[in-house]
């Protein structure tokens, strides 16, 4: 009989549970059960109770019953628990919004909408305001890393510098929460390299579907001119819903969904993608 894995995670428990299944040797010994940590999934007591292996992103104690301490406590003795990162990078989108109500919220583009102009005066100040005129990017994105480093500290998995090391050669993040799968790829072998099984191989990473990949969130040219990377420029295209898409052409769907009071952003994009339309 195999051991039991419960794999607490976000949307990023889903690819890496993918990638962990590669691997034969854990298939072999664990059955896994995912279950999404965000959205407070119940756990069933008869899968916590004999859980072997615990996997996780840390839950701090605001989560209650779902917080990991408090499902740690449930393991029996012989459980193991690795905890795994919980990946968040600002750098491609700094301007970023947590604001609800609204996908994939952008502090510049809100602030122009705000202010009452036209589409084409919204869009043109978008992309030719001095971006650095009005946002302190550098003190951004020292704040993003220290939350990394911080977030680190909890997971044996180290995740930061290389991830710092790489992110201008090759896109890391397709939104600021959804690695791709050089990430995910070293997370699952972070994992097996806890538990004593060999890691994945390149041959792998090459053959695995990559993840999250009906949305590429597009970045603003001047913050990846600003951030020296090796692609995000003007003519870059990006895929986003069935639509490829420059950032310019991205920013006025934005603009036309927020003008016509829509909340439903993905919605919005998914059907000017079907009718073609900019």
């Amino acid at each position: 009989m195999k051991k039991i894995c419960l794999l607490h995670a976000n949307c990023q428990g889903e690819p890496l549970a993918e990638l962990l299944m590669l691997s034969a040797e854990f298939r072999g010994e664990y059955e896994l059960y995912r279950f999404t940590n965000y959205t407070r999934e119940f756990i069933p007591d008869n899968i916590i109770n004999n859980c072997d292996l615990f996997l996780y992103q840390t839950l701090g104690d605001n989560w209650g019953n779902h917080s990991s301490a408090k499902l740690c406590a449930r393991l029996k003795s012989s459980a193991s628990s690795i905890a795994i990162p919980n990946m968040r990078f600002l750098h491609y989108w700094p301007l970023w919004s947590s604001e609800p109500g609204f996908d994939y919220r952008d502090k510049f583009l809100d602030s122009l909408l705000d202010r009452g102009l036209n589409e084409s005066q919204i869009l043109h100040l978008c992309m030719n305001t001095k971006l650095t005129n009005i946002y302190n990017l550098n003190e951004i994105l020292e704040q993003s890393e220290q939350i990394e480093r911080d977030k680190e500290k909890l997971t044996p998995i180290k995740y930061v510098d290389w991830m710092l090391e790489h992110y201008k050669q090759i896109p890391l993040y397709n939104t600021i929460n959804h690695p791709r799968t050089e990430l995910l790829f070293l997370m699952a072998n972070g994992a097996l390299k806890e538990l004593g099984i060999d890691p994945l191989s390149n041959q792998d990473i090459s053959a695995f579907p990559p993840p999250f990949a009906d949305f590429e969130q597009p970045i603003h040219p001047q913050v990846a001119e600003y951030l020296g990377l090796e692609f995000g420029g003007p003519q870059q295209r990006y895929h986003v819903y069935g639509a490829e898409l420059t950032f310019e052409e991205y920013a006025m769907r934005y603009i036309k969904c927020r003008k016509n009071s829509i909340d439903d952003f993905i919605g919005f994009l998914i059907a000017a993608a079907r009718m073609g339309k900019n």
